[in-house]
């Protein structure tokens, strides 16, 4: 009775071991209010610390029209974060999916940044290397904590 115990609490302990790395080691997932500007779109990110201590920011957006057809016309998409110490930076081009599946109105992004974001959001700009983000926000994130 004594082995069976010991070994209850052992599997215990151990199992709750194995769901706290695990969960450490996952990644933030990211929430995104409806946008205003593009109904239906769908937003998805991720942000995850790396081993050297940057964060891996991934978003993949589905109903994502181009940006030629918003009103007015612009001719890019982009990622800007939030940080906690650094103000707000633009992080990239979140670009349209091409080939075979173009139409699928579908884009994805991903990039390692040395700042702790807290929030993330897309403009819509008419070039890729604004220092401030455009008036016309796509969608934007909650605000969220990263570890």
């Amino acid at each position: 009775m004594q082995f069976h115990k010991r070994r209850f609490i052992y599997l215990s302990i151990s199992t709750l071991i194995f769901s706290m790395l695990l969960f450490s080691s996952c990644s933030k997932r990211i929430s995104f209010p409806p946008s205003a500007v593009v109904p239906g779109v769908e937003p998805k990110a991720k942000v995850k610390k790396t081993d050297d201590g940057d964060y891996r920011v991934s978003l993949d957006v589905n109903h994502l029209v181009r940006p030629e057809q918003l009103s007015p016309p612009k001719k890019h998409y982009v990622v800007w974060i939030n940080t906690e110490n650094q103000g707000v930076r633009n992080i990239g081009e979140l670009k349209n999916r091409s080939g075979m599946m173009a139409n699928t109105r579908r884009a994805s992004f991903e990039r390692t940044i040395g700042f702790k974001p807290t929030q993330i959001f897309v403009t819509s700009e008419n070039s890729t290397d604004v220092q401030f983000p455009g008036d016309q926000t796509v969608f934007r994130s909650e605000t969220f904590r990263t570890k």
